[in-house]
């Protein structure tokens, strides 16, 4: 387990500064 950010980068998701607001 981890962070969202860990959870989107196995979905392959890159995360940016504007959707880091996922919960």
């Amino acid at each position: 387990t981890g962070t969202v950010q860990d959870i989107l980068k196995r979905s392959g998701v890159e995360l940016r500064p504007n959707q880091a607001k996922f919960n």
